[in-house]
């Protein structure tokens, strides 16, 4: 899975100076509403005090409103899963929502790089949580998401992202720290609304 993603992203990289001298006369203003679906990657660890990582694998929605030409609102809503995640051969499965602010670096070409920082919440389920002396089946907790990506207009209508990493943390019940810290990387397709 590491090399498979680690491949993916190299040949993506590979293009984007291409991409970016092709596309050096195109200018696209940000479209006032985008709809982005993308798949995720998530690299998590399982144990206090140690990795004991795994990959989850999943989706996520999100909508974006641009307030002026480079600030926009974002609403994410992503699923994650993994099955056998420890010797007991658990699964762990969650669902979170967060919002927050993005800015995106608008230019004269059809790349468009962006950072943001969103915050909301995580529910767990499919898995056990344990807490002081008692397992929690189905608990909800803060997280945060920090990060930036790199977005391709294809037109006026569509765009790509090409690639999104953010550094994810979730506050869900472990019996120790409370503390999980996720590597999300994404990727999908943009639907832009309104120009």
């Amino acid at each position: 899975m590491v090399l498979r993603l680690a491949l993916l992203t190299a040949l993506l990289w590979s293009h984007v100076p291409a991409l970016a001298q092709a596309a050096s006369a195109y200018s696209v203003s940000p479209a006032p509403l985008e709809m982005t679906l993308a798949y995720d990657a998530d690299r998590t660890n399982g144990v206090v005090g140690g990795c004991g990582c795994f990959w989850m694998g999943g989706g996520k929605a999100e909508a974006s409103a641009y307030f002026g030409r480079d600030l926009s609102v974002v609403a994410e809503i992503a699923g994650e899963h993994a099955n056998s995640i420890n010797s007991a051969g658990e699964s762990l499965s969650f669902v979170s929502y967060l919002f927050g602010p993005r800015y995106t670096f608008v230019n004269r070409s059809k790349l468009a790089p962006f950072a943001q920082f969103l915050v909301g919440g995580v529910h767990g389920f499919d898995g056990m949580f344990p807490g002081p002396g008692v397992y929690i089946s189905n608990p909800d907790a803060f997280a945060f998401a920090p990060g930036g990506g790199l977005n391709l207009h294809l037109s006026h209508r569509f765009a790509l992202r090409l690639v999104q990493a953010d550094y994810f943390q979730t506050q869900l019940p472990n019996d120790g720290n409370n503390r999980q810290n996720h590597l999300r990387i994404s990727g999908g397709v943009i639907f832009r609304f309104g120009e």
